[in-house]
């Protein structure tokens, strides 16, 4: 538990309705815990690590270490391709940097969409994009917020996650890098000498269990830390013309700006991103 960082509890909440959610969570921006929103889907029992390693372990899968997001021709690419049986095994035998992410198992295995439901308690699910997420004991996803501006519905099928949020008008004080949705800051131990405008940072934390679906409300930052080898699946959803088009201009920005940038200046691109968002974290806080 991080004691320096002021960060209060998202509500665990069981049997909550559509309107219900829409008045209290939704409009308001505010995480919840959904405790029951996987109970009739037969995948909440089916799938485990064991049942993909079995059932799926041929497929070759992308996996990404923490040095996927440094400088260099390599910005933002996987690491290697390998066996998803040999990639379980790692993630099930201790610690490891590498994780699956953003992988649409449905793409491979069509037929597992009958062991779940997608989510009925907002409008405007994407059905194409339910996404899961691997890693073992200690993995980390770094602070970031999702470029498309969607709700995200993060259920957890194995192992336990912590998770940090915190709201978009936090992304000076997380010193946010332009052109991105990312920031470099180490959470787990800020330095709020070098940092200042971490003082203000005031945030949102829960252990999600399996069973269990967060929230997380568009636009915020999220920081994650895998307590157990596990998985989880995210469903998407956006109700929102304005929020598709920031997402669209998000997505163009990264691709078009940050990309170009880092393939023609690399490291030095990266140092002029951490210069520019320590210039805004203090001009915000002044």
């Amino acid at each position: 538990m991080n004691n320096t960082i002021p960060l209060c509890p998202i509500e665990k909440i069981e049997g909550l309705n559509k309107v219900e959610f829409k008045d209290y969570f939704l409009k308001t921006s505010t995480p919840v815990v959904l405790t029951d929103m996987m109970d009739n889907w037969s995948a909440r029992q089916k799938w485990t690590l064991d049942f993909f390693k079995m059932n799926y372990g041929h497929l070759k899968v992308p996996v990404y270490s923490s040095n996927s997001s440094k400088a260099g021709k390599h910005y933002l690419k996987a690491d290697q391709k390998i066996y998803f049986h040999d990639y379980i095994n790692m993630i099930q035998n201790g610690a490891t940097d590498l994780r699956l992410f953003l992988f649409n198992i449905f793409h491979h295995a069509p037929e597992l969409q009958q062991d779940y439901e997608y989510l009925s308690i907002m409008d405007g699910v994407y059905k194409e994009y339910p996404f899961t997420f691997f890693g073992g004991a200690g993995s980390k996803v770094a602070m970031h917020y999702d470029i498309d501006m969607s709700h995200v519905f993060l259920s957890q099928f194995e192992g336990r996650k912590r998770v940090w949020l915190f709201a978009p008008e936090q992304s000076r004080n997380l010193y946010h890098l332009p052109f991105t949705v990312a920031s470099h800051i180490d959470i787990d131990t800020p330095n709020f000498t070098h940092f200042p405008a971490l003082k203000n940072l005031q945030g949102y934390e829960c252990i999600l269990y399996p069973g269990e679906t967060l929230y997380i409300p568009s636009g915020y930052w999220h920081y994650i830390t895998y307590l157990d080898a596990g998985f989880s699946m995210s469903q998407r959803a956006n109700d929102s013309f304005i929020k598709k088009a920031k997402g669209a201009m998000n997505i163009a920005t990264h691709f078009v700006v940050d990309k170009g940038m880092n393939r023609l200046l690399g490291k030095r691109w990266q140092t002029m991103k951490k210069d520019m968002a320590k210039r805004r974290a203090e001009m915000s806080n002044t």
